[in-house]
């Protein structure tokens, strides 16, 4: 019999570490080869991780919703036959980490029990402000009266006065302070996907010089085209939403203007152009914000990639998404829909140079022609880098979008390559 330390893999994009999620097996348990052993959260996906050979669990190492390094050992194996302390080989058909360790072999749902925000209460619960338990705090008839008018319990006041006694400048120190220190409900610990997400947000505003040129978008005509599509769209199955308009809009924009469909190569002091459009599409999900790709727009009819999009969305709330479609994206657009405020300024997703937020429409009064008519009204917002792409350029840019979206039978000649 013999040991083996089973490591955390080298999993591969950039990923150094990973957030474990869930044991499937414990102390003592028995496991084949290619039974699941452990769920891992990265801030690329979630994955399963399969053990390479029947064993036993002698010890886990890294408990849940603790987070591991890659090369750490995760959990260590008896295993008939093999020599102690020997790494544990990879399962057949994974690639390999760096000591030839085991990698995921399947993506799995995630379950993040990190949720919600914390919450203060204004008053300690408890004792503890220098007042002996079950003794009368002192303090003056009138600080007891003033105490009694600002509503605050004498009890949780540090009193700086002889014994302990709670004077006039305590109370209204109190008073500012609402009564004392902040009561903690719970302490959350951020998961591997939030503090990736905070690193990237810190990372746009870091390495750009973001400016943002925000313009209204008259929907009247969108609406009415929508309408009467809707029904043929419905008949194959699909919800046709304002979204796919607005890729199709952005993608003719960017063939327009090649100069937002870039990124910046920091390392060679070089802008990047791309042929291919690459858009990023933004999708809530519980654990945070994700970045989908939707590959080949230029190509796909409006169906196409109302099809796209639904997919991407629901793999990305589900969180089954594979690393390759939350990479490689050289613009972005992000909608808050109906539930976003009048505008936003989106943040770049670095190293791009452009992103478009889209937000919640409504009717608005509106001059057309001399005469002030009630349409619906959404304001677009374009955020770019000012370091390369000028004020000009980003207006003609997002004028070029609202065109389309305007008139958006021009539209119907956006079909494939020129």
């Amino acid at each position: 019999m013999g040991r083996l330390s089973f490591k955390m893999p080298d999993i591969g994009e950039g990923v150094h570490e990973g957030e474990i999620v869930k044991w499937y097996v414990a102390p003592g348990s028995r496991v084949a080869e290619d039974d699941p052993l452990v769920e891992v959260m990265t801030d690329k996906a979630t994955v399963t991780i399969a053990s390479p050979t029947d064993a036993r669990v002698v010890e886990v190492r890294v408990p849940e919703r603790r987070v591991a390094k890659v090369g750490e050992v995760l959990v260590l194996l008896e295993v008939e036959d093999a020599p102690a302390d020997e790494p544990a080989p990879a399962p057949p058909g994974a690639a390999t980490t760096r000591d030839e360790g085991p990698v995921a072999s399947a993506v799995g749902v995630l379950r993040d029990d990190v949720a919600g925000a914390a919450i203060y209460r204004a008053r300690r619960a408890k004792s503890g402000n220098g007042h002996p338990k079950g003794r009368r705090v002192l303090a003056a008839p009138a600080t007891r009266k003033r105490a009694r008018e600002l509503g605050i319990d004498l009890a949780q006041v540090q009193g700086t006065g002889p014994e302990g006694r709670v004077t006039r400048a305590d109370l209204e120190r109190a008073a500012v302070d609402g009564g004392g220190e902040l009561a903690v409900l719970e302490r959350r610990p951020l998961s591997v996907r939030r503090r990736a997400i905070a690193a990237r947000m810190e990372e746009s505003r870091d390495r750009a010089v973001q400016l943002s040129l925000v313009e209204e978008c008259d929907f009247t005509a969108l609406v009415a085209l929508r309408e009467r599509l809707s029904p043929f769209a419905e008949r194959r199955g699909v919800k046709l939403h304002f979204l796919p308009f607005v890729v199709k809009a952005t993608v003719a924009a960017l063939r327009e203007h090649p100069e937002l469909n870039a990124r910046y190569d920091d390392a060679r002091g070089e802008l990047v152009l791309y042929r291919d459009v690459v858009l990023g599409i933004a999708a809530a999900a519980e654990e945070g914000l994700v970045v989908p790709v939707l590959r080949g727009a230029e190509e796909r009819s409006l169906l196409g990639i109302a099809q796209e999009i639904e997919r991407l969305g629901r793999g990305a709330r589900e969180n089954t998404l594979p690393p390759h479609e939350l990479r490689g994206s050289t613009f972005s657009i992000t909608s808050l829909g109906k539930i976003g405020g009048l505008f936003a300024t989106p943040i770049l997703n670095p190293p791009e140079l452009g992103i478009l937020g889209v937000h919640r429409m409504k009717e608005r009064p509106v001059v057309k022609d001399g005469a002030i008519v009630v349409a619906p009204v959404a304001h677009l917002s374009l955020t770019f880098d000012h370091r390369f792409i000028d004020g000009d350029l980003a207006a003609r840019f997002l004028y070029a979008v609202i065109e389309r979206l305007e008139q958006p039978e021009a539209l119907l000649l956006e079909l494939g390559r020129d």
